[in-house]
């Protein structure tokens, strides 16, 4: 946002049942160890309690051979077989290879909880199927066998079409909430039917409506590769099949100026006028109808010659129009240039990305390219304050404290979050919340005027970041443009009927083709530019399906990177009649398969109250009703119960399937930044300082992913001269406003030590990091006296209740005295920063965090 605009025994390889505990505030099953990379198994058995029954010479055998899967010949790759079990309790798991070595329990998690399995009085048949590629061991007592069969089936391996028993089509139930999935690209274009098929026997199906007489499911592929989804829902009986267009073809296939050394391909998509042209080289080029495989109503012309660095200019009837998928452009004009920004390399070559283990190890800070070094402080040389060449800039110091990159090196973040950087309309040193072509990146943040300088510069600066260890996250703004004449002479259909930005000019991602080229965008600066994820500006305005397919599309795309993608689950202050198909924290669980999260800004306010007013939250020595939503905010504000499923509440507090969905923060660069935040509220001196840290350590110690803004951590102001109103909305304020002024650091340097020194502790401790929402319901003990919260968390899946960290949120005026378990616990963060001491107690107005050692 920006402007006016606002959000009995068992083996010690495995996990017992016994160990899992019912914690406070909890809720799920935790995932014990980390699950090993796929490899196909040369033998499948069902070890548990029943073993004796079916003949081995004990339980728990993973090597009998009585309890051994036998591998399908459906070509499914997944195990199977069927047991005669008698009546009573018993439990299981899968063990891979005659050996306890890799195993598999409930919810397909890796050394994971034994499965229950009742058989009722006389006894029954029990089939028991694996599938090695999801890990899911089951059984048709506890869930259903269920398998879509129909006319496609022979189509994607299986011996004949209409055939139950084939579990190439399996539709599994991994999370145990009832609802069946399969998704599947092996389908070619055409139109097939089909049913739900229970138990690989059409004894027990369902056709349209859920009907066990319904009629096929008819379906239809539009083109070979599209990914084709198959929901069974095990309470209506109803089967539903989604069909999405294909993944992005290369970039040489997208539209746009396409350069090749001999001739340059021009596409532009105009579905309301066939009048459509390009100039390049003082020459004009009609265009002509085209048919580009996932795209519709393409213009294309093609211009033989070299026309590298050529600028060109597209017109739709009788107007000049800017091309929306430029690479580069003219400044000041609607005129793009033709680049082959994909050949300019950094210099040196590509540098290997910063390694992350997953989405919770992230620290997060955001900046804006002009703001970070364009103050003389900043110790960067003039030429290159304010560009992205100053952003990477090393060995620059002020008062002898390190700035620029060396301090974000000191500070410990791993990713930054750079503020508008691609083309925008506004002048410098407007934020950049404008957009004019996404493509390009931002000539005034660039020293040079040379095409390929330009993209070589930014690619420099990912790079360099790369090096130091620092990854590079793009905010986007894909909600709206600069105005409507940005794109409405190409054709009304880019923008909403009803506007939903706050700026007048809103984008409509429903509309297919602006999807794609939101899509194509994204892709475009991950794969030229190595960008290492996106935070969008009010991802509120856009449909959460058309989000859900960009972001499962680039983490499939390039599934080495772990891209970071997260957002404003709201809009721009307005009624949206479509609100529940678009992002919200209700719909954020449906999210989760694409590693979406958003910000958390219930959390946000409970901690600190609102964004632009005089009353304090919890970090404000608040009342023992707001503690329970922080307590709520410190576990990654987890679903009540876990599914991905939309949530009847868009508004819903308790919302993140997994922690790394919830980006918890108390500053940001719109409204009052943390410490103006403080003082505004008419807290000052060391009590400001302690409260400003106090709401940092809550951040810092929370599970879910971290976010601050830059300066807070040395207490930036950005209030000149008393005036707090342009500080609450300073998109276009001055330098003298929004700088990064770094004689701040020395100033206030025990806060920085402080950020410093809380990040270090939550990099080095992985109990802060828990990666789902089962780890967090069986590792944490979340409880509230009074309004002091207290987290016990293990680290340890296979231990879960084996407390090791202990954080204390203490907003009060009195020292709190720990009640620690046994064992030898030291004091490792405090009001002031990193302690090693033995003492139990909590300072006030402070988080504590206690270790076991």
């Amino acid at each position: 946002m920006h402007g006016t605009r606002r959000r009995p025994w068992r083996r010690p390889a495995r996990t017992s049942a016994a160990l899992l505990a019912t914690t406070a505030l909890g809720f799920g099953l935790s995932p014990a160890l980390a699950t090993p990379a796929a490899a196909a198994p040369t033998a499948v058995s069902v070890p548990g309690t029943f073993n004796s029954e079916i003949g081995c010479g004990g339980d728990w055998s993973p090597d009998c051979s009585q309890a051994q899967l036998t591998a399908r010949t459906d070509g499914s790759g997944a195990w199977s077989k069927t047991f005669t079990l008698p009546a009573g309790n018993y439990a299981y798991k899968a063990a891979i290879n005659k050996s306890w070595a890799e195993n598999y329990g409930a919810k397909a998690q890796h050394f994971g909880a034994d499965i229950p399995l009742r058989i009722p009085a006389g006894g029954r048949s029990v089939t028991f199927v694996y599938d090695p590629v999801t890990h899911w061991i089951t059984d048709d007592v506890n869930s259903k066998i269920v398998t879509a069969g129909g006319s496609f089936q022979s189509e994607i391996g299986c011996s004949a079409d209409w055939a139950p028993n084939c579990l190439k089509s399996w539709l599994q139930d991994i999370d145990g909430d009832g609802i069946y999935t399969w998704s599947t690209q092996a389908i070619p274009a055409g139109t097939y039917t089909t049913k739900a098929a229970i138990g690989q026997s059409w004894d027990e199906s369902y056709g349209q409506g859920g009907s066990p007489t319904g009629a096929d499911i008819a379906f239809t592929v539009p083109e070979t590769g599209s990914t084709v989804d198959f929901r069974y829902n095990s309470t209506t009986h109803v089967l539903s099949v989604q069909t999405e267009g294909p993944p992005s073809p290369p970039l040489d296939e997208t539209l746009g100026a396409l350069f090749a050394p001999n001739q340059t391909t021009f596409r532009i998509w105009s579905p309301d006028n066939s009048q459509v042209s390009v100039t390049v080289g003082g020459q004009t080029h009609p265009m002509r109808p085209a048919d580009v495989q996932g795209y519709s109503d393409v213009y294309q012309a093609v211009v033989p010659g070299n026309l590298k660095n050529q600028p060109y200019q597209f017109r739709v009837g009788n107007n000049t129009v800017r091309d929306p998928y430029a690479r580069m452009v003219k400044p000041g004009t609607t005129e793009g240039v033709v680049v082959d920004a994909e050949a300019v390399q950094p210099t040196g070559g590509w540098a290997p990305r910063p390694a992350i283990t997953k989405r919770e190890d992230a620290v997060i800070y955001e900046m804006s390219v002009r703001n970070f070094t364009i103050d003389p402080s900043s110790g960067v040389d003039s030429a290159k304050r304010g560009k992205f060449a100053g952003l990477t800039q090393t060995g620059t110091t002020h008062n002898g404290a390190r700035t620029g990159i060396d301090h974000l090196k000191e500070l410990g973040v791993t990713h930054v979050q750079l503020m508008p950087s691609y083309d925008f309309n506004s002048t410098v040193p407007n934020w950049g919340y404008d957009p004019l072509n996404f493509n390009v990146p931002e000539e005034q943040f660039s020293q040079f005027t040379s095409p390929e300088d330009r993209v070589r510069e930014f690619k420099n600066m990912v790079n360099e970041y790369h090096r130091n260890g620092i990854r590079v996250l793009m905010d986007v703004v894909y909600n709206h443009t600069a105005g409507k004449g940005v794109f409405q002479d190409i054709t009304g259909k880019y923008y909403h009927e009803k506007e939903l930005s706050g700026t007048g000019n809103s984008i409509d991602d429903s509309n297919p083709m602006v999807s794609r080229m939101i899509l194509d965008s994204l892709e475009y600066w991950v794969r030229n530019y190595n960008i290492d994820g996106f935070r969008f500006d009010l991802i509120g305005v856009h449909q959460y399906k058309n989000v859900d397919q960009w972001a499962k599309h680039l983490q499939t795309t390039f599934p080495d990177r772990t891209l970071q993608i997260h957002g404003e689950p709201w809009s721009g202050g307005v009624d949206d009649p479509q609100q529940a198909q678009k992002v919200r924290y209700g719909t954020t669980p449906a999210l989760a398969g694409g590693h979406v999260g958003v910000f958390n800004g219930t959390y946000r306010d409970a901690i600190k109250g609102g964004t632009r007013d005089q009353l304090l939250g919890y970090m404000g020595g608040s009342s023992s009703s707001t503690a329970a939503s922080v307590a709520l905010g410190t576990r990654g504000s987890p679903l009540a119960v876990k599914s991905t499923s939309p949530l009847s509440d868009p508004w819903a507090a308790a919302f993140a399937y997994d922690p790394e969905q919830s980006i918890n923060y108390v500053s940001a660069h719109d409204d009052l930044n943390l410490w103006d935040k403080i003082t505004y509220s008419g807290v000052t001196g060391s009590r400001a300082a302690q409260m400003h840290r106090l709401g940092t350590g809550i951040v810092l110690t929370s599970q879910g992913i971290p976010f601050f803004y830059e300066g807070d951590e040395f207490q930036h102001s950005k209030v000149v001269n008393g005036d707090y109103e342009a500080a609450k909305n300073s998109y276009e304020a001055g330098d003298n406003v929004n700088a990064v002024q770094w004689g701040e650091k020395t100033a206030n340097a025990a806060t920085f030590r402080y950020y410093k020194d809380a990040i270090a502790l939550r990099r080095s401790t992985p109990a802060l990091r828990l990666d789902s929402w089962d780890a967090v319901k069986a590792q944490m003990s979340t409880t509230i006296d009074g309004s002091v919260i207290v987290s016990a968390i293990s680290s340890n899946a296979g231990a879960p209740t084996s407390h090791d960290t202990i954080v204390v949120y203490n907003p009060t005026n009195s020292t709190y005295a720990v009640n620690l378990p046994s064992g030898n616990w030291k004091k490792v963060l405090d009001t002031n920063g990193a302690s090693n001491t033995t003492a139990n107690s909590a300072d006030g107005l402070a988080v504590t965090v206690f270790k076991k050692g």
